[in-house]
């Protein structure tokens, strides 16, 4: 399966993080858009990177109403010593069995299929608007919020438009 796409729905997941908060994509759709940030390993080289640039640019994603939902193949454990140690405003889910990565195709490998990066941001319907197959650490949380903000754009045409 291929990583999904620009226009494709993103499918409905539920996890919790370490601290006991629940995150179900359905529900937090309700309350703004969603930036999904999936992380294949917790000690990827990248892995401290990019939460950092996302706890650096938090407010501008609070200010959109963004939902942030970083999604790393890890055990509780080490989740909570990483946002400890990177000081993180945002909660961080576990995914040790892949699942959700199995259901955005966030998989690489021909016979082994491991999670790789994979990033993407969902408007409020659910729709996937900007999909991420190749994710630059350095660039990433720009480039969502970017993507936010022509999402919101666009919305703020249609309900002009009546469309």
């Amino acid at each position: 399966m291929k990583p999904l796409q620009n226009g494709m729905n993103a499918p409905d997941f539920s996890l919790k993080s370490p601290e006991g908060v629940m995150v179900n994509l359905k529900t937090a759709l309700t309350q703004g858009p969603a930036v999904i940030i999936m992380l294949p390993d917790i000690n990827h080289r990248d892995t401290a990177d990019i939460v950092d640039n996302f706890r650096d640019d938090y407010n501008e994603f609070t200010a959109l109403r963004a939902n942030l939902i970083p999604i790393i193949r890890a055990e509780d454990d080490a989740l909570v010593k990483l946002k400890q140690e990177h000081e993180l405003q945002f909660s961080l889910f576990g995914d040790p069995g892949a699942t959700v990565f199995k259901k955005y195709g966030a998989l690489d490998g021909l016979i082994f299929k491991k999670p790789k990066k994979y990033g993407c941001v969902v408007d409020r319907s659910g729709t996937i608007t900007r999909a991420f197959r190749s994710v630059d650490a350095n660039k990433f949380s720009r480039q969502a919020l970017y993507a936010l903000r022509d999402q919101m754009g666009r919305s703020a045409l249609r309900s002009k438009d009546g469309k």
